[in-house]
């Protein structure tokens, strides 16, 4: 069976190229694309008239998700192309595309005129007004309808802002101060939300390659994104900071943010290593003022929220940038960076803890992704599955007498590792299948004998739980080797690769071919060693706790176009150990889950959340909006919990950690905010009590 995560070719340059050249060059990329997902996916839909539909939509609703740039006649110009999109992309046409660019440029060029006006004006936030479903939902009929629109939405958006952050005592003000202060605070927030899309409007414009490279990617990766959720176009920069995901060091400057309370983002901390902190002239608390990348413009951050500065950080890897900082004493300084990649960071790595109880240790182990080893030539020893065994072996140190495994918002990542992870806990045996493209299933396997931890297992999941998460989850659940607890996963199990935009590259050849762009395709289909799948439904936990997550994400279920799920033959050498006692263990903690008030509380925002989510008309009068604002926050009284630290155990270091923390204070703080988040976990609590209930297998 092919390597599924292979190692990657160098990059090139780009070349500058025109309009016209850019959108050739786009409608080409369109063409190879399908040309290898054919060739490579295990399960590729047909490039024909339904195809073609949906590619079409799916460009309007990447391009102008809240349908403010395009007028109708626009649509009507463009719908012209919605059943024969399949013969463009086939024959390499750029019809529909220079038409795209053209009247995306100009709307976009017109939103910015529109914007400029309505910021000129005086809001009346008391007017009696309405943004309705019917107005969100349609695009607007003229230009002038259009800046009707925009009006509406900012002044929605400003709203919002208002609703956030209203003083306490705001309601106690006499009605003309608090009429002042609306009218005050509103309009500082209309030019700070007016600000943010201005700027990316201008993004757009005076991006490398301009609007027609801009529009040429949103084309290219929509097309991807119709054969299968996880089927991606990858320009250069994504597709590293796909690679970091995966282990590989990312490129980065070294400083976390923050929000700053007037506006803007300040530097929260420095990693230590990092060319932030080696700079020597960056420090906590510092204020971000522009930024200017190398043969750019400078840009204006001052007010930028932290989505939005984060965004702006990730356009480039490996050009320098100039930072213009306003340091703690007030005095302005200016900073060039370029992005490194620090060796031994592991903010996103293994972290292991000792739940110290009166007559039971826990051991607990953070796993946020199954990263492989980049650094040694993949030889394993700094991948996930080994970080893993290492910090076993010093919890085992520590006399625990069960192990909580945290896989909770672990998103997945190298299949690989999570065979070599499945190894630590089971005896040599079959760990998961793979069908590719052919007929033949393929099994992936436990080869060494023994396992390095034996005792009592429990795995947390969430809905963010996915991918190789979903694996091993699933076959520690069918071997009868762990109680998984949590909340049903997110439902993928299929397997990418990421390859060179090339016809004639193979699984053989994609390490030496050099290519601009990168397709992550799905060439493989995941299944448990009972036969069934992850895919769409996730894996059911054991023990199934509340989760809030449930009134706001979206899984691969709710993917239009994600792979439907089958069954296989179960492996004939799967052999599961003796059957854990499920039912008494969650009987065990039912009681505590039923009267627990954290998870009741989760339980009734979860379903208000949900309503609230309903489509509705937005009241534009600050007097409606503060009634709805009011019910809202009453529906969601008492659900606020406060942190509580739990009483049966005492989060600890091993010893090997706390002699680290000794020597290094960035670590010591990043650790402690650590421990007290695991001690006022009531996740961690409940898996914490299943251990006390589970003999040793």
């Amino acid at each position: 069976m092919k390597k599924i995560i292979a190692v990657f070719a160098p990059l090139i340059f780009i070349v500058f190229l025109s309009d016209g050249q850019t959108i050739d060059k786009s409608a080409h990329e369109a063409f190879v694309l399908t040309r290898m997902v054919s060739k490579f996916h295990v399960d590729p839909r047909p490039v024909d008239e339904t195809f073609s539909a949906n590619v079409f939509s799916g460009m309007l609703q990447n391009t102008d998700p809240d349908r403010m740039f395009f007028t109708k006649n626009d649509i009507s110009k463009l719908s012209a192309y919605t059943k024969i999109l399949d013969k463009e992309i086939k024959q390499s046409k750029t019809g529909y595309l220079t038409l795209f660019v053209n009247t995306y440029t100009l709307r976009i060029k017109q939103t910015d005129t529109l914007m400029t006006e309505i910021s000129k004006k005086i809001i009346n936030f008391y007017a009696d007004e309405k943004f309705t479903v019917a107005e969100r939902d349609e695009y607007p009929a003229s230009v002038s309808a259009m800046r009707q629109k925009l009006y509406k939405k900012i002044k929605s958006d400003v709203l919002d802002e208002l609703m956030d952050d209203l003083p306490a005592n705001f309601k106690a003000l006499p009605i003309l101060k608090q009429k002042k202060y609306v009218d005050s605070a509103g309009a500082a927030d209309c030019q700070k939300i007016i600000s943010t899309l201005k700027r990316r409007i201008n993004n757009i414009l005076q991006s490398q390659g301009g609007v027609a490279q801009y529009v040429g990617n949103i084309y290219c990766q929509t097309i991807a994104s119709c054969f299968d959720p996880h089927t991606e176009f990858f320009p250069p920069e994504q597709k590293e900071n796909f690679e970091s995901h995966l282990g590989k060091q990312p490129f980065h400057f070294g400083f976390k943010i923050k929000a700053d309370k007037n506006g803007g983002v300040l530097i929260d901390n420095l990693e230590p290593g990092s060319p932030a902190f080696k700079g020597g002239k960056l420090n906590k608390g510092d204020k971000f003022i522009d930024i200017q990348w190398e043969g750019g413009e400078q840009v204006n951050v001052s007010n930028m929220t932290e989505r939005e500065f984060s965004e702006l950080l990730e356009e480039d890897n490996h050009k320098k940038a100039l930072f213009t900082m306003k340091k703690t004493d007030g005095s302005t300084a200016k900073v060039f960076l370029e992005k490194g990649q620090v060796a031994g960071d592991d903010d996103n790595k293994v972290k292991s803890f000792v739940l110290k109880g009166n007559n039971n240790t826990v051991g607990y182990i953070y796993l946020p992704a199954f990263y492989e080893d980049w650094d040694t030539n993949n030889d394993g020893l700094n991948g996930c599955a080994n970080d893993v065994g290492r910090e076993i072996l010093k919890l085992k140190k520590e006399n625990i007498n069960g192990l909580i495994l945290d896989l909770r918002y672990n998103g997945g990542g190298s299949t690989e590792e999570a065979t070599e992870l499945a190894g630590i806990f089971i005896d040599a045996g079959p760990v998961e299948q793979i069908k590719e493209k052919g007929p033949k299933v393929y099994t992936m396997k436990d080869v060494n004998s023994g396992t390095i931890y034996d005792g009592p297992l429990v795995i947390l999941v969430n809905g963010y739980s996915a991918s190789a998460t979903e694996l091993i989850a699933g076959t520690l659940q069918d071997y009868n080797r762990a109680v998984i607890v949590g909340s049903p996963t997110y439902g993928k199990a299929t397997a990418q690769v990421v390859l060179p935009m090339d016809t004639t590259v193979t699984f053989e050849n994609m390490a030496q071919m050099q290519t601009e762009n990168y397709l992550k395709v799905t060439v493989g289909k995941l299944y448990r060693v009972n036969g069934t799948s992850a895919q769409f439904g996730g894996v059911k936990p054991d023990i199934v706790l509340p989760d809030i997550l449930d009134a706001y994400i979206t899984k691969e279920a709710d993917e239009p176009y994600a792979l439907r799920p089958n069954v296989i033959e179960a492996n004939k050498y799967y052999q599961p150990y003796a059957p854990l006692p499920l039912k008494a263990l969650a009987a065990g903690v039912q009681t505590e889950i039923d009267t627990n008030k954290y998870f009741n509380a989760v339980k009734k925002l979860t379903a208000n959340l949900k309503q609230q989510k309903q489509e509705k008309d937005i009241p534009l009068n600050f007097n409606e909006a503060l009634a709805d604002n009011d019910a809202d926050l009453k529906d969601n009284e008492n659900t606020t919990i406060p942190d509580v630290a739990s009483k049966k155990y005492t989060v600890q270091n091993n010893q090997y950690e706390a002699a680290r923390m000794e020597a290094d204070d960035y670590f010591k703080e990043v650790n402690e905010e650590f421990t007290h988040q695991i001690a006022i976990d009531p996740y961690i609590s409940i898996a914490y009590d299943v251990l006390t209930k589970l003999k040793t297998p």
